[in-house]
């Protein structure tokens, strides 16, 4: 079955969630950020609002006590509207710096440390292609646009009943002062922008669940996709059969060519062979330079005779030292008594040989 028609129903692994990340792809709401910073930017104003209107008042006094009567040039007001603004820039560098912590904490706080250029980059492929237009008619962008719409509603309907909840405080301003009037209109603007802001932090968590739930969806896995990944992080099957396959004939070919020089070759009598050799000078115990069974058995057995390395059958012994010794090790203390029997054998044949020669 196509990968295309499977259900992704497994969880996504490390390496899929990594790879995401690496592409800008994370768990974030839009709205959530928006309304923290607005709770954020309605707190800065509400502590340095105040201060900051009486600030500017009496900078326009000072500002413009500065203008001396009668013809007033360009420069003076150049100068006069120089100093005004790098004042009025001072007062507002706190707001604009807690609007800006604000905003980094926001998005912090959903996705963590992330760098990622991916996600900006331009492509125009997104928009001038097939998938660009799907991704318009999509269900997702259908979601969004029904999110859009209700939360407009929603949001209208908590600013319409907060501001109906302060038209009876209106009345009473008819009477005030123009300063009273002011100051009365800036406490219920900000009292219905909170009411206005709490209804956005709720809709933006709802809204940052709702795209946890959307992201991991996205990053499930199809069984074959698992699989798949398994495959490349380990390698191949077919690969790492060929490799072992190399490895053995590498050391197949280094293990005959010891064989020659092995003391003797004990055999079972045809179906398993182990060549053993011994030097009391570089070693504790005899050693097992090539083993093997079968095809590979006759072929030690061959190259041994070819040589001149005798040749002794026990069974018994020779079924040992195949299953309990790998190739360049030692023998075990169990066997040092068969295996110095053997070997005591062969050094006296091998001492007869010699004094004959003589």
């Amino acid at each position: 079955m196509s990968e295309d028609f499977q259900d992704k129903t497994e969880k996504p692994t490390p390496k899929r969630r990594s790879e995401a990340r690496k592409k800008g792809e994370v768990a974030k709401s839009k709205d959530l950020s928006a309304a923290f910073v607005l709770l954020v930017s309605l707190a800065a104003l509400a502590i340095w609002g105040p201060n900051l209107g009486r600030k500017i008042m009496e900078m326009l006094k000072v500002s413009l006590g500065q203008l001396r009567p009668g013809i007033v040039g360009v420069n003076q007001v150049s100068a006069v509207f120089t100093n005004f603004s790098l004042t009025l820039m001072g007062l507002l560098m706190p707001i604009l710096l807690t609007i800006s912590v604000a905003a980094i904490v926001a998005n912090y706080a959903q996705v963590g440390k992330i760098y990622s250029t991916e996600r900006i980059t331009p492509d125009l492929s997104r928009v001038f292609s097939f998938k660009g237009v799907k991704r318009l008619v999509s269900a997702s962008s259908l979601v969004e646009l029904l999110k859009s719409i209700l939360k407009i509603a929603i949001i209208g309907v908590v600013a319409y009943y907060s501001v109906k909840r302060e038209i009876p405080g209106f009345l009473p301003l008819l009477d005030q002062e123009v300063g009273q009037v002011l100051l009365s209109m800036t406490g219920t603007a900000f009292r219905v922008s909170i009411r206005i802001v709490m209804a956005l932090l709720v809709l933006g968590a709802l809204d940052y669940l709702y795209q946890r739930y959307r992201f991991e969806k996205g990053l499930k896995m199809t069984k074959q996709e698992i699989k798949d990944e398994m495959r490349n992080a380990e390698g191949d099957p077919k690969v790492k059969a060929r490799i072992r396959s190399l490895m053995h004939q590498m050391a197949t070919k280094q293990m005959m060519a010891d064989v020659p020089e092995a003391d003797v070759v004990i055999t079972n009598p045809t179906h398993v062979a182990v060549a053993l050799k011994y030097d009391s000078a570089t070693m504790v115990a005899p050693q097992v330079v090539a083993k093997g069974r079968g095809f590979i058995a006759l072929k030690i057995i061959a190259i041994a005779q070819e040589a001149g390395v005798p040749r002794v059958e026990n069974r018994p012994l020779a079924r040992s030292l195949y299953k309990m010794v790998e190739v360049g090790k030692g023998i075990p203390t169990e066997l040092y008594r068969a295996v110095a029997e053997v070997l005591a054998y062969i050094f006296r044949l091998r001492g007869a040989a010699q004094g004959r020669a003589k």
